[in-house]
C-alpha cells in the first residue's frame, strides 16, 4: 500500500490526536460493494448534508487518483443524517486492494478527514463477499446501508442515448428509456465547463429553460436507481434567438443603443471580428452580428434604470477596439462611436489596449500605466524579502495569479489572458512563531497559540456577479485562503476559509459581515494561520506549510470569462521563512533542500512539476520567488513587451497561449512599426521559452538562456578582479558613457549590465532604439525598457532535481579542475538595482571571465539550468545546445572542445573513470 497512509498515522500517534469530537460528529463509516460490472459502488453517511461539491481520493494498488464525484444519489435519513451514494469507476479485480477517501467542500471549508475518522478506508477486493459487503466494513454502517448493500436491485442497465435540439433561450432533451432506472437527473452547463446545474424527471423528456442565446452548452442525462445510475455522454446545444429584422433608424438608429426589450447593440463599422462582446454593467455576452450591427439580449433591463455599455471587438491579433457609453437608459443610445468604420485598430480611440482598460494609458509609447521608472505605481508598500523584528518574523513578497492550482497539467506555470492587467497581488506574513514573540501573539491574533498573520494587498479586479449575471455568495466576492496542503492531491487543503476585509482604518471586517459595496472596494484583505485540533501537522517554530489564496477575476478585457485564479503554493517554513523544499510527491522531488538547494539563493523558484507535463516547459519564464511587491507590476509588463511582436504589435506565446485567450492574447498595438530590419520580431523569438536559441541570421553564437541575469550583474566587480587573479582569466573591460566597466553578459562579455545587454540586443537584433549608448534614436521609452530590464533581472532560477551537496558527481567536477572557471558559489553584493539580489548566496557554475579554449575568447557559460534547457527549449531533456554555437550535443561532447585554458581540466576528464565521468554527467543534468 501506499506509504503516506503510515506516515500520515505515524503523525497522528506522534503529534496530534486526529479522533476529535468534531470530526466523529461529521465522518461515518462507509459501505461498499460491487455493482454487477465490478464496480466499487461506495455509500457513505454523514451527520450533516453536504451542499458543496464532493471528491474521491484512492490509492489502488498503491497508485494515487484522484477525481470528481458527479451524480452522487442524495438521502434524508432519520435523525438528521444524510447518506450518499455513488457509483465510481474503480475497478475491483481480485487481490485489488483500495484506499478511499471522500471529501470536498462544505461551508466554505474544506472538510476532511472522510470516510473514516482515520482518515483513508481499505478495501481488499479479495474479502468483498457475493452480497458486496466488505468484511473489513464498519459495524457502526447505518442499518439502511446494509439492506441497501444487500439488494438485489440492480444499477441502470445503461446510458441514455440523448437527443437535443435548441430554440430561443431553451434546449429541448429526449433520450431513450433505460431498463431498471426509476428516474433520471439532466445536467448541464457551458460547454467544456463544470455542468453546475441540474433537474430530475421519470420521464424521458426535458426541456432546459433561461439559456443564454449564442452559448454552447452541454448536457449529461443520468439514469437513476436506488443502487447506482448511468450516465450519457455530453451532448452540446447552443440556443439561438430567432433572426430579427434590424430596427428602423426612426427607432433605434444609434450608433451604439439599448433597446427597452433589453436589447444592446453596436452598428458594425467594419470590422469582422471572430471575437465580439457586448457588455451590460460589464457582463459581457458573446454578441451576434445581426445584419449590420452586433447585439444581445440583457434579460435582467429595467425602464427608466441607466447602464453602462461596452462594446468589445477583435478582428485577429492586431485589429481590435473597445468602445464605452455610460449612462444610457434603456430606448437611448449614442449616435456616433470610437469603434465606428475605419477604427477597428484603436488607432483613433487612445490606442486600442489603452481604452477601457485599467492600465490607464492613452496612447503613445509611453504609455502602458505605473511610473515605470521607479517601481510600478500599484499601492504595495514595504520592503520585500524576510526579517526579524522583535521575535516576529516579517515577510513580504508579490505573487502573479494563475488559473490552475500547482498540481494542475496545463494552466499553472503558464500565463494567463490579459497577465499584465492586476492580476498580481502582494502578501505579508507577520509569524509569532518564535518563542519571543509569544508575548505579541494575544494583541496580534486574538489567541496565545503561535500564530501567522497574513495581509494580502491586491489590485486585481473582484466579481461580484456570475456569468449570468447572478450575484455571488459572500465567499466568492472575497479572496479566500488555504494552509497545510493535501500531499498527492490538486486542490484541498486542511484547512482555509474567506479573508477578512481589512478597513481603511485598519479595522477587521468579516467578509460574509461586509456589504457588497465594501467587498467590491476592498483592497486588502486578512487570514490567520494557527494550530487546529483537526490537522494532524505540527503549528510551531521549524514546521513547513504550505498556502495558497484564490481569487474570483472579474471578466478579462476581451473574452468576457469569469473564472476562479489562484495564488502560487507557497512553502514556508514558520519562524523561518519561504524555502524551496517540497513535501508532496506528486508535485516533484521531495527533500530537495540542502546547501545547493536554492541555486539563485531566494529568488529560486521552488516548483519544478513532475506531473504537470508541458508546465516544466515554462520552468525558465517565472519570476523571482521572493519578488519584491513595488516590482511585480513592471515585471508582468515587461514580460509583455519581451512576448510582443515590434513589427505588428501581436503578443506572441510559442508554446502555450493563455487557456481564456481565444487564439492567443491582446496586442501591444502601440509598439506596432517600431522594429527596423530586424532579425527576429520580437525577443522571445531568439529565446525560446527563455532557454538556449537557435543560432540567428548574421552571427556566430546562439542565444543564451535568460535566468538569473540579475544576480550575475549584483556579483561584484571585486569579486570577478579576484577570480581572475586566481585563475588566469581575463576581465572584460567595455567603455560605456566614457567609463570603463566590466563587461558580464553576452557570449564575450560585451554587455556591462542587464539594461545595456537589453537595449543592445533590441537594436542590433530587432531594430528598435533606446536612450542607452550607442544604442540609439531612442524609439522605445525609458519607462518601456525599464520593464524589459526588471522581466530580465528578476527571472527565477529552477530548484535543482537532487539534493547537489557532497555528491559524488560535485566532488568529481571539482577535482578535476572544472569548478576553477565554473565557480560554483559566490554572495552578491548589497548594492544592487534590485533588492531581492542583493546579499544571496548562489550557485552559478561561472566566473564570468572570457577564457580561451582554442575556438577564441568566450566568457565562461553559467552551467545553472543546464539539464533543463534542452526539455525547454525543444521538449527533450537530452537534446542539449552547448558552447557558444550551440553545436556540443551532449556534456561530453562540450567537455571535448575545452581545449587551450580547458585542456588541463579536459585531460583530468578524459583520465577519470567512467563513473566518475557519469556522475560528473548526472550531476549537471540535475543543475
Amino acid at each position: 500500500m501506499s506509504k503516506q497512509i503510515p506516515f500520515k498515522l505515524a503523525i497522528v500517534a506522534g503529534a496530534v490526536t486526529l479522533i476529535s469530537s468534531a470530526i466523529a460528529a461529521q465522518a461515518a463509516p462507509i459501505d461498499v460493494s460491487l455493482n454487477s460490472a465490478g464496480e466499487l459502488l461506495l455509500e457513505y453517511t454523514f451527520d450533516e448534508q453536504k451542499s458543496g461539491g464532493m471528491w474521491l481520493s484512492a490509492y489502488e494498488n498503491g497508485q494515487w487518483s484522484f477525481t470528481t464525484i458527479t451524480g452522487a444519489t442524495e438521502t434524508g435519513l432519520a435523525g438528521g443524517q444524510w447518506r450518499y451514494l455513488y457509483q465510481s469507476d474503480l475497478q475491483c479485480d481480485s487481490g485489488d486492494e483500495f484506499s478511499l477517501r471522500v471529501q470536498g467542500n462544505y461551508s466554505q471549508v474544506d472538510w476532511l478527514p472522510g470516510p473514516t475518522a482515520d482518515d483513508f478506508y481499505e478495501v481488499s477486493c479479495a474479502m468483498l463477499g457475493s452480497s458486496g459487503a466488505s468484511s473489513s466494513s464498519s459495524s457502526a454502517a447505518s442499518s439502511e446501508s446494509s439492506s441497501s448493500s444487500s439488494s438485489s436491485i440492480s444499477p441502470p442497465a445503461h446510458a441514455p442515448v440523448v437527443n437535443a435540439s435548441a430554440s430561443d433561450a431553451q434546449v429541448q432533451l429526449s433520450w431513450s428509456s433505460v431498463s431498471g432506472a426509476t428516474g433520471y437527473r439532466v445536467e448541464y452547463g457551458y460547454a467544456t465547463g463544470a455542468l453546475q446545474d441540474s433537474q430530475s424527471t421519470d420521464q424521458t423528456a426535458l426541456t432546459v429553460t433561461g439559456l443564454d442565446n449564442g452559448f454552447d452548452y452541454d448536457f449529461v442525462v443520468v439514469a437513476v436507481n436506488s443502487r447506482g445510475e448511468n450516465a450519457s455522454a455530453r451532448i452540446t446545444a447552443t440556443p439561438e434567438a430567432p433572426a430579427a429584422e434590424p430596427e428602423s433608424p426612426a427607432v433605434g438608429g444609434y450608433a451604439f443603443g439599448l433597446q427597452s426589450d433589453g436589447t444592446l447593440y453596436h452598428i458594425d463599422g467594419g470590422q469582422t471580428g471572430a471575437w465580439a462582446y457586448l457588455c451590460l454593467n460589464s457582463d459581457c455576452r458573446q454578441a451576434v452580428l445581426n445584419g449590420n450591427r452586433y447585439q444581445y439580449t440583457f434579460s435582467n433591463v429595467t425602464p427608466g434604470q441607466s447602464y453602462d455599455l461596452q462594446f468589445k471587438v477583435q478582428d485577429d491579433a492586431s485589429s481590435q477596439c473597445i468602445a464605452d457609453a455610460s449612462g444610457i437608459a434603456p430606448g437611448n443610445g449614442v449616435t456616433s462611436s470610437p469603434c465606428g468604420s475605419g477604427n477597428a485598430s484603436g488607432n483613433d480611440t487612445g490606442g486600442g489596449d489603452n481604452s477601457g482598460g485599467d492600465d490607464n494609458s492613452g496612447g503613445g509609447d509611453s504609455s502602458g500605466g505605473g511610473d515605470n521608472g521607479s517601481g510600478a505605481d500599484n499601492g504595495f508598500g514595504g520592503a520585500g524579502g524576510v526579517r526579524v523584528e522583535n521575535g516576529v518574523v516579517i515577510a513580504n513578497v508579490a505573487e502573479r495569479y494563475r488559473v490552475r492550482h500547482e498540481l494542475s497539467g496545463n494552466d499553472f506555470n503558464n500565463f494567463n489572458i490579459e497577465y499584465w492587467r492586476a492580476r498580481y497581488g502582494a502578501l505579508e506574513l507577520r509569524d509569532y512563531t518564535r518563542p519571543e514573540a509569544a508575548s505579541q501573539r494575544q494583541a496580534a491574533c486574538g489567541t496565545s497559540d503561535p500564530c501567522v498573520v497574513v495581509r494580502l494587498d491586491s489590485a486585481v479586479p473582484l466579481a461580484m456577479s456570475d456569468a449570468s449575471g447572478n450575484g455571488k455568495d459572500c465567499n466568492q466576492q472575497s479572496p479566500n485562503f488555504r494552509y497545510h496542503k493535501f500531499y498527492g492531491d490538486e486542490t484541498n487543503f486542511y484547512y482555509g476559509y474567506v479573508m477578512d476585509l481589512i478597513m481603511p482604518d485598519g479595522s477587521i471586517l468579516a467578509a460574509c459581515n461586509a456589504t457588497q459595496a465594501q467587498r467590491a472596494a476592498a483592497t486588502s484583505w486578512q487570514a490567520v494561520m494557527r494550530p487546529d485540533q483537526n490537522i494532524p501537522r505540527p503549528f510551531a517554530q521549524g514546521a513547513q506549510v504550505e498556502f495558497e489564496v484564490t481569487i474570483n477575476f472579474d471578466r478579462a478585457q476581451v473574452t468576457g470569462d469569469n473564472v476562479n485564479y489562484y495564488g502560487q503554493t507557497f512553502k514556508y517554513v514558520l519562524g523561518e521563512g519561504f524555502v524551496v523544499n517540497n513535501q508532496d510527491p506528486a508535485i516533484g522531488p521531495v527533500a530537495v533542500n540542502d546547501a545547493f538547494a536554492k541555486l539563485g539563493g531566494d529568488t529560486t523558484v521552488p516548483h519544478l512539476s513532475e506531473t504537470g507535463g508541458n508546465q516544466r516547459r515554462f520552468s525558465f519564464m517565472q519570476h523571482a520567488y521572493n519578488m519584491n511587491p513595488s516590482n511585480i507590476q513592471n515585471w508582468l509588463q515587461g514580460r509583455r513587451l519581451f512576448h510582443t511582436n515590434f513589427v505588428n504589435g501581436n503578443h506572441i506565446e510559442q508554446f502555450m497561449p493563455g487557456p481564456q485567450a481565444i487564439g492567443g492574447n491582446l496586442p501591444f498595438p502601440e509598439m506596432a512599426g517600431k522594429a527596423s530590419n530586424p532579425v527576429q520580431s520580437s525577443c522571445t523569438e531568439c529565446h525560446t521559452n527563455n532557454s538556449v536559441g537557435q543560432m540567428q541570421t548574421g552571427a556566430d553564437v546562439v542565444p543564451p538562456k535568460m535566468i538569473g541575469l540579475g544576480l550575475l550583474e549584483a556579483i561584484s566587480d571585486s569579486q570577478i578582479e579576484a577570480w581572475a587573479q586566481e585563475n588566469g582569466g581575463t576581465v572584460s573591460r567595455i567603455a560605456l558613457d566614457g567609463v570603463e566597466q566590466i563587461g558580464r553578459f553576452g557570449w564575450r562579455a560585451e554587455a556591462v549590465s542587464v539594461e545595456h545587454q537589453v537595449a543592445k540586443a533590441l537594436h542590433d537584433d530587432i531594430g528598435v532604439g533606446t536612450h542607452v549608448a550607442e544604442f540609439g534614436p531612442s524609439e522605445l521609452s525609458a519607462d518601456h525598457l525599464h520593464d524589459l530590464v526588471t522581466y530580465s533581472s528578476l527571472l527565477a532560477v529552477p530548484v535543482p532535481r537532487a539534493n547537489l551537496a557532497g555528491s559524488q558527481g560535485l566532488a568529481e567536477f571539482e577535482s578535476l579542475g572544472c569548478a576553477a572557471c565554473h565557480q560554483p558559489t559566490v554572495t552578491t553584493g548589497s548594492d544592487t538595482a534590485f533588492p531581492e539580489l542583493a546579499n544571496q548566496t548562489i550557485h552559478p557554475f561561472t566566473d564570468l571571465l572570457l577564457h580561451d579554449l582554442g575556438e577564441g575568447e568566450f566568457r565562461t557559460a553559467p552551467l545553472w539550468g543546464l539539464g533543463l534547457s534542452g526539455y525547454i527549449a525543444n521538449g527533450s531533456a537530452s537534446s542539449l545546445s552547448l558552447m557558444h554555437d550551440g553545436v556540443a550535443s551532449s556534456i561530453d561532447e562540450a567537455v571535448q572542445r575545452h581545449n587551450g585554458d580547458g585542456a588541463d581540466a579536459k585531460t583530468a576528464y578524459n583520465n577519470a573513470s567512467s563513473s566518475a565521468r557519469q556522475a560528473i554527467d548526472r550531476f549537471l543534468m540535475n543543475l
